[in-house]
């Protein structure tokens, strides 16, 4: 198939990203209707809607928060690309991360880290899997645990404190925590017993099994963005959608579920000026968390 407009795309990122037409057109140096007219052309192209109207805001639709993620990554990556080119070489430092924490909290920071270290070139892996904390070809990772792996030090970032969010106009609803038997729940099956350690500190039993499930806790929060319902969310990954209200917590109870996140390294690695850089960098940018 070819390539859909690239200005259609650069609306379609924006929208979706500031939350509206208005924002997106101020970003962008055009009027919210140019930014409307490109995004309902690149949906006729695709035939796919990627957004759902609402009266005062805009959401996205499942279709298009999974095509949002693989457009800020492309994007990302024609970033870095031409930074590459017209910056000549960079030491390049491979990170490894868990796949919601970049999406919802590493990448949106990056810009920062770039802007102050120019010459090095930060690529996220994604790809974890298995119980090994470290893949040959990284040079860091953020994992998440009690901070116990064997061979490797480990900085502390920030706990993962639980807590549901949803989106304001379904918190209104929730007067009790009794109110969430009445409303969806998300659950994202890789983090299937985040609820459950939730609800037993609060008291309030949930029959999580008919939960609505997706495979990671981006799409679940996503969900919750677009009103679907009420999601668990691990602190760090909602600092950003809480500080501008488009997620609320109906409840105030937050849970520790005995874990945290680290960044993590080969002790051969520890004077390593890229790696320095990066470990100064991020642990002050989680004691911000936002």
């Amino acid at each position: 198939m070819p390539l859909p407009p690239l200005n259609g795309l650069r609306a379609f990122e924006a929208a979706a990203r500031t939350g509206s037409y208005v924002a997106a057109g101020r970003e962008l140096n055009v009027s919210p209707s140019a930014v409307s007219r490109l995004v309902r052309l690149l949906e006729e192209r695709l035939g796919v809607r990627l957004f759902r109207r609402l009266p005062n805001a805009l959401a996205l639709s499942e279709r298009g928060a999974a095509y949002l993620a693989e457009v800020t990554a492309a994007f990302a990556r024609i970033g870095e690309a031409t930074q590459r080119l017209t910056a000549g070489p960079r030491r390049a430092l491979v990170v490894g991360a868990g796949p919601t924490l970049a999406m919802r909290w590493l990448i949106p920071r990056l810009t920062a880290f770039h802007a102050a270290e120019p010459e090095i070139d930060v690529r996220l892996s994604t790809a974890i899997a298995g119980a090994e904390p470290m893949r040959p070809d990284w040079d860091a990772a953020i994992r998440l645990g009690d901070g116990a792996w064997p061979g490797f030090p480990a900085h502390f970032l920030f706990t993962a404190d639980l807590f549901p969010v949803c989106a304001p106009d379904l918190a209104a609803g929730l007067k009790t925590m009794d109110d969430l038997k009445r409303v969806p729940i998300l659950q994202a099956a890789s983090a299937a017993g985040d609820w459950r350690l939730w609800t037993q500190a609060a008291g309030v039993e949930l029959d999580l099994g008919r939960a609505v499930q997706f495979d990671y806790p981006a799409f679940a929060l996503q969900a919750a963005l677009d009103g679907l319902g009420v999601a668990i969310a691990r602190g760090p990954f909602v600092a950003d959608d809480l500080a501008a209200g488009r997620l609320v917590r109906p409840f105030a109870l937050s849970v520790p579920n005995g874990r945290g996140w680290y960044l993590i390294h080969r002790p051969e690695a520890a004077d390593d000026a890229a790696l320095a850089a990066f470990r100064t960098w991020v642990t002050e940018a989680a004691r911000l968390k936002s």
